[in-house]
């Protein structure tokens, strides 16, 4: 009998209601990354209460914004999945596109930078393909050391 009492309690914490405000928090356990709405671990440390909390705050006519505003202030900012979209947090939203548009641009400048060279065949030769006429000379000299 105390199984079937143990086994119901979840299901009238659950709530759909309970569930739509709770998907609005992350579980701080440490083990799982989930939202409070979906942490699989049975009896979690953290979920289970903040569930529990969040039914007994909506049985006392508190809204979900009400709720979630009451837990930040309880909690801090660490029980949102994801930073909010306002003041300095913003920045966690923007830096990441920031960065990478800044890393596009570099890559442009440095394509378009290397395909401006001017590769040369190799050192020492003319613009017509002829070698200069000190290159020759040395040429000469180390060809008639060589039949020595």
């Amino acid at each position: 009998m105390l199984f079937l009492l143990s086994s119901s309690l979840p299901a009238e914490i659950m709530t759909p209601e309970v569930k739509k405000v709770a998907e609005r928090f992350a579980c701080q356990c440490g083990s799982c990354n989930n939202q409070v709405s979906s942490c699989p671990m049975l009896n979690c440390g953290s979920a289970t209460p903040l569930r529990e909390a969040i039914a007994s705050k909506l049985k006392q006519g508190m809204n979900e914004q009400q709720i979630v505003n009451d837990f930040v202030v309880k909690y801090g900012k660490v029980i949102l999945p994801a930073p909010p979209a306002e003041g300095f947090d913003l920045v966690a939203w923007t830096l990441p596109f920031f960065a990478l548009l800044t890393g596009f641009i570099f890559i442009y400048a440095l394509i378009r930078t290397w395909l401006r060279r001017k590769v040369s065949m190799a050192p020492g030769i003319g613009p017509d393909g002829s070698i200069p006429e000190t290159y020759q000379r040395q040429i000469e000299r180390e060809l008639k050391d060589l039949d020595l």
